[in-house]
């Protein structure tokens, strides 16, 4: 007895019903999984399905906007709105600031610009107003650009003149590269000194070479006053006591070491000195003045 109920003691009883509760759990939860998932998958599809629907639908709109002509305008209307808002919002031009003009009249600036205080802010065609702003003369370059929140700032650089052309008996100033500035009027104050004249066919392209090759000789240079070009390439120069110096063409270096070596009073004696010729040096004295 006493090993019986030892054994009954160390022994699990399992009820017959136990596994079968278990596998109706089973079966139950696994329905309800599958109802889940048949649910989530209804909803995805009637979602999908809805969207596109609503796809299907702005394509159409969209078509029939466009084969009735309104697509344009619907855009233009949106683009009002969207400007009307900003600008009633204060995203609009209140200042245009010119900095750098010195010969040029500011309101010869603001009219190339071509944007004034009231203009939407953001439609502010910079590019274009830059172009039309290096177009003016005196106008090397220009920089336009927008300063936050309502400033539009043009920034001039002006050209500085660097020779005076004679074209068919007008003067012009030229720049660096031989290209007009701007006629030459009586307002000369602000001019740098020493401008020397160009005169004779594509003199003004071809001034900043031959200053270099004159400037190697100080003393010339100094004396010089203006300097004709020829249809052929070749230079005069004319000095301040109104001596002619004809150099040879291609050897302008040479033939101002040539002149060079006279001495003042000797070059003071000639009207012209022609240099033309490799082997010799032509000189043509002063005429006497008859009293």
């Amino acid at each position: 007895m006493a090993q019986n109920g030892a054994k009954g003691a160390g022994q699990t009883r399992v009820s017959p019903i136990k596994p079968r509760l278990r596998g109706a759990s089973r079966l139950v939860q696994s329905r309800v999984h599958a109802g889940l998932r048949a649910a989530t998958l209804n909803r995805r599809s009637a979602l999908n399905s809805a969207a596109g629907l609503l796809a299907a639908l702005l394509v159409l709109f969209f078509l029939a906007l466009w084969l009735g002509g309104y697509l344009p305008a619907v855009k233009q209307n949106i683009s009002d709105t969207k400007r009307n808002t900003l600008m009633s919002m204060g995203f609009t031009v209140d200042h245009i600031d010119v900095m750098g003009e010195g010969r040029l009249n500011e309101a010869d600036v603001r009219a190339a610009v071509g944007i004034y205080p009231g203009d939407y802010f953001f439609a502010a065609d910079l590019q274009r107003a830059q172009e039309r702003t290096e177009s003016l003369p005196w106008v090397d370059r220009a920089v336009v650009r927008r300063l936050w929140p309502n400033r539009i700032v043009v920034q001039l650089v002006e050209t500085t003149p660097y020779a005076i052309y004679q074209q068919q008996g007008v003067l012009h100033l030229t720049d660096l590269d031989g290209a007009l500035v701007a006629p030459l009027d009586a307002d000369t104050a602000r001019l740098p000194e020493g401008l020397r004249v160009f005169t004779g066919p594509h003199a003004a392209e071809h001034a900043a070479d031959i200053t270099r090759v004159v400037q190697s000789q100080p003393r010339i240079w100094a004396q010089t006053t203006a300097l004709t070009r020829h249809a052929s390439g070749r230079w005069d120069l004319h000095l301040q006591s109104g001596l002619l110096l004809r150099l040879r063409h291609g050897h302008e270096a040479r033939s101002l070491q040539q002149f060079a070596q006279l001495s003042p009073e000797q070059a003071a004696q000639y009207a012209v000195v022609d240099l033309r010729l490799a082997d010799r040096i032509t000189l043509t004295p002063i005429e006497p003045t008859t009293t």
